[in-house]
């Protein structure tokens, strides 16, 4: 008998009487009706080789002009020419770091940022790279005083490579403050994780006033998994350097035929975001404050990164001598999702590194849980979680 298909039989079952809420939308995201039929419009309308010369060709480099456009408004700043589509964040982010990777330049990182910069850091510096990283505060944020002492004694070619937002967290750094800092080198540049950012605040690209390039991934704002992209601001002089090689694709940064369906995805949720922005931003926050007050309200229960801003639909909290991978278990069999931290390094069973550079023990980090709100979330969805956190935290405990 193949017991794992009769467990996942069964599960599915107890699923089957229950209304399923995804609060792990910093992992991903549905995609909306309206990213979905852009899909499909240019898979069965647009579907030519947009290096193709002839009209087929035309009609796909149309869809790629539009979705540069798209991605360029939703952030301050940026114009469709410095818009460079990749196979996701990952890829960007590797983009952007390998082209700093020389032995003359120097990568100055942070210990929580994603795990894409954090393996490709290491990488670079096993080989020879001059990397910093720095640390952060128990809230979460950096000290902008050793990120200073860090950019001038790089005497040199030097990437600061800094997180709007953490994806665990969800605490942000100050963009414009770091920016200022960046800009008083000639020779110094502002690459910024995006990926939990676009969308859920308003962001700036710029010499001195933000990131001089930012990376982002679509499934993160209801675009399909497989499309991200490297930004950079009209204003900036970012010395980038092909990742892959071959065609001469994508202003000659990423050799290989474009993903136009995946493309024409992105710039339809970059649209809707654009033209709703301020609505789903309130929304997030009024849902995100409901949410922290209910689990505040549980005994043991601590938010943390609470002192720093953040963003308004990441929480990450812990519960006081609770197993969060139990925890996690619970809920997901009551058909409520959650996770315990990034999507790339979640399954490890590994305390968050995330928290542990915030000062957390062991035994703290592997009693928290992230929830992340989206657009598809409503409020009898936060009412519902919360209660059902709050019985089987009670349950874990004895208490029932």
């Amino acid at each position: 008998m193949n017991f794992e298909a009769v467990a996942s039989s069964l599960r599915e079952d107890a699923r089957a009487s229950v209304t399923e809420i995804d609060l792990d939308a910093s992992a991903t995201t549905a995609p909306t009706p309206g990213v979905i039929a852009a899909v499909v419009a240019a898979m069965s309308e647009g579907y030519g080789n947009p290096s193709s010369g002839h009209g087929r060709g035309d009609a796909a480099r149309r869809i790629l002009a539009d979705a540069r456009d798209a991605v360029s408004e939703l952030i301050s700043g940026a114009s469709e020419d410095g818009v460079t589509f990749t196979s996701g964040c990952t890829e960007a982010n590797n983009l952007v770091l390998r082209s700093f990777a020389g032995a003359s330049g120097r990568i100055i990182t942070t210990a929580v940022e994603h795990p894409s910069v954090i393996a490709t850091v290491n990488d670079i510096r096993a080989n020879g790279g001059l990397v910093t990283i720095l640390g952060v505060d128990g809230d979460g944020g950096i000290d902008l005083t050793e990120l200073r002492t860090a950019v001038n004694a790089a005497n040199g070619p030097c990437l600061v490579s800094i997180q709007l937002a953490n994806s665990e967290t969800g605490v942000l750094q100050d963009a414009r403050a770091i920016a200022a800092i960046v800009s008083g080198s000639a020779d110094c540049f502002f690459h910024a994780d995006a990926a939990q950012a676009v969308g859920k605040i308003d962001l700036t690209v710029g010499r001195g006033v933000g990131p001089d390039v930012v990376t982002l991934s679509g499934h993160k704002l209801h675009a399909p998994m497989g499309i991200g992209a490297v930004v950079v601001a009209a204003d900036s002089h970012i010395p980038l350097q092909a990742l892959l090689r071959g065609g001469e694709q994508e202003h000659g940064l990423r050799a290989g035929t474009e993903a136009v369906p995946a493309i024409a995805g992105l710039a339809a949720a970059c649209q809707e975001w654009a033209g709703m922005r301020g609505e789903r931003q309130r929304t997030l926050t009024e849902m995100q404050s409901a949410l922290e007050a209910r689990l505040a309200a549980i005994d043991g229960a601590i938010i943390n990164g609470a002192a720093s801003p953040r963003l308004p639909n990441v929480t990450n909290v812990r519960f006081t001598g609770i197993d969060a991978m139990a925890l996690v278990a619970n809920l997901d069999a009551r058909g409520i999702y959650v996770s315990q931290g990034s999507a790339c390094s979640s399954r490890r069973p590994e305390p968050s590194p995330v928290l542990v550079a915030m000062g957390l023990s062991e035994g703290e980090a592997f009693s928290a849980i992230r929830l992340s709100l989206s657009v598809h979330n409503q409020a009898s969805d936060v009412d519902l979680a919360a209660r059902a956190i709050a019985e089987i935290v009670a349950q874990m405990r004895g208490g029932l």
